[in-house]
């Protein structure tokens, strides 16, 4: 039997990195970048090296505290990705395979792939809102599963998923002797629900996160993982093969930031309360678009009833200098996913160019 070539890179990155640089850009998941001199900063704050072989401890503590964790169940790293590649690849043994959400981010299959493990799906479908079905793990998980994954919120619908649920989803996990990993890098855009992380809903739980999505602060490279004890000295030891420190200055900004958060909260908050207006004015008077709408998240994933998509975005890149990330990276061509964390008067212009586009697509 001719083996499978191995994954060796993301169509969607090379795809969101090419198209990165257009005015109105609503295919970006995250907040747009916050305003550094907002932060209580001052230059001699900031040092080129330091001790943080194992990790930066005022790093560790700063986010033990925000988070409610032991400092020695977080392994601090260069994002939310590279993060989830460190889970996959510890965990990793022949044969082994992994359950992962239907759609998901492209790069959490690519990824899984790119590992070795063999990938089976469960399904999350828009009409049941893209909730989880618990009967569709149970039919789809075997003894041979490693590590569910999973995103809360849902990427790519920002659809919440309950404590009751992923408890649930912890037993089925449990009683194989698999883990649960669940990426919780929008998860603070939840603002009204006041999650809290699941990793204090058991020990099979792994979870990733960073500063990147919520928080506008993409160039820190400030990303973790919350585990048990064990698997965090793993990632340590395993992260020894890739670099030896991460970027000292850019550990130093993240330790303000988190101590600074609930100032960087309200910014975003007040960002997205007024992009979520928008998109649902717009999206109420479409009859052309459905779309499940939580109320809350950094994206929404709406479905073009009729027509093709791929002319969509093209007219819009090239007439209207916007962009929206095509379904096709989430297995599902009919859809397509806006990110909502432009500044509001932008977002508001690439919404409208979005109108356009489809009114022109339409014949009106």
């Amino acid at each position: 039997m001719k083996q499978q070539a191995r994954v060796m890179s993301s169509q969607y990155m090379q795809w969101a990195k090419g198209h990165a640089h257009v005015k109105y850009n609503l295919a970006n998941s995250g907040l747009t970048n916050y305003p550094l001199s907002d932060l209580p900063l001052k230059l001699d704050d900031i040092e080129l090296t330091g001790n943080s072989y194992y990790g930066y401890e005022p790093l560790l503590e700063a986010i033990a505290k925000r988070y409610n964790v032991a400092t020695n169940k977080i392994f601090s790293t260069l994002g939310t990705s590279f993060a989830n590649y460190m889970v996959m690849a510890v965990l990793y043994e022949p044969d082994a395979e992994i359950l992962i959400e239907q759609p998901t981010y492209e790069l959490l299959k690519s990824t899984a792939e790119y590992v070795g493990y063999k990938i089976n799906r469960f399904q999350r479908r828009f009409e049941n809102k893209f909730q989880i079905d618990l009967d569709e793990i149970k039919k789809t998980i075997t003894s041979k599963t490693k590590l569910i994954v999973l995103t809360n919120l849902h990427n790519p619908s920002s659809v919440f998923t309950s404590d009751d649920t992923l408890k649930e989803i912890g037993r089925i996990a449990q009683s194989i002797g698999a883990y649960v990993l669940v990426d919780e890098v929008y998860l603070d855009s939840a603002f009204s629900l006041s999650p809290r992380s699941s990793i204090h809903l058991g020990d099979e739980f792994i979870v990733t996160n960073s500063l990147t999505k919520v928080y506008g602060l993409s160039g820190l490279r400030c990303g973790w993982v919350f585990a048990m004890p064990e698997l965090i000295q793993k990632m340590w030891h395993l992260n020894d093969l890739f670099y030896v420190v991460q970027q000292h200055p850019a550990e130093i900004l993240s330790v303000i930031a988190v101590n600074n958060i609930e100032r960087i909260t309200a910014w975003s908050r007040s960002i997205l309360e007024n992009n979520h207006q928008t998109i649902n004015d717009f999206i109420q008077s479409r009859t052309e678009l459905e779309t499940i709408r939580p109320g809350y998240g950094t994206v929404i994933f709406p479905r073009l009833k009729r027509g093709s998509i791929e002319p969509l975005l093209k007219l819009l890149h090239d007439k209207y200098q916007t962009i929206i990330t095509p379904g096709r990276f989430f297995e599902m061509p009919e859809y397509f996913r806006i990110g909502l964390g432009l500044n509001p008067e932008s977002f508001k212009t690439g919404i409208e160019n979005l109108g356009k586009a489809i009114d022109e697509i339409s014949g009106k």
